[in-house]
């Protein structure tokens, strides 16, 4: 039986974390983006990016993230880049591996879940 529920391709990833480093205001693509000075990372940057995918319910819980080389090439960015993010996740409890399995996307024990949109915006009253 399978760990995963859903599945995020390469190509829908890098877009998710294209409009969130957009959103932010930081130029989408950079290798690395500068933090009080300091140059952060790639691989920081990117886990980074990811855990807060998550953590705003954008990548769903248990869902299977793409391969190490499927991400780099979405990404225009080395293997090893994406392998040191993913073990940086797996370290923070934000993902699960297994060899022959893949990867997919978990909360840190005694974590809440995620609940998607509930501190985005307020439903709109409806008209009478």
């Amino acid at each position: 039986m399978s760990p995963w529920t859903s599945a995020v391709g390469a190509p829908q990833l890098a877009r998710l974390l294209g409009s969130q480093h957009t959103r932010d205001g930081v130029a989408a693509g950079a290798a690395a983006s500068l933090t009080g000075g300091r140059r952060v990372p790639a691989y920081r940057s990117l886990a980074d990016g990811v855990r807060l995918l998550i953590l705003e319910g954008r990548v769903p819980v248990a869902a299977r993230l793409p391969a190490e080389r499927e991400l780099a090439a979405a990404l225009a960015v080395s293997r090893t880049t994406v392998a040191a993010a993913y073990e940086a996740l797996r370290g923070e409890g934000f993902l699960e591996s297994r060899r022959g399995a893949g990867s997919w996307t978990a909360m840190p024990a005694g974590s809440p879940l995620p609940t998607r949109g509930s501190t985005r915006s307020r439903p709109r009253p409806r008209p009478p």
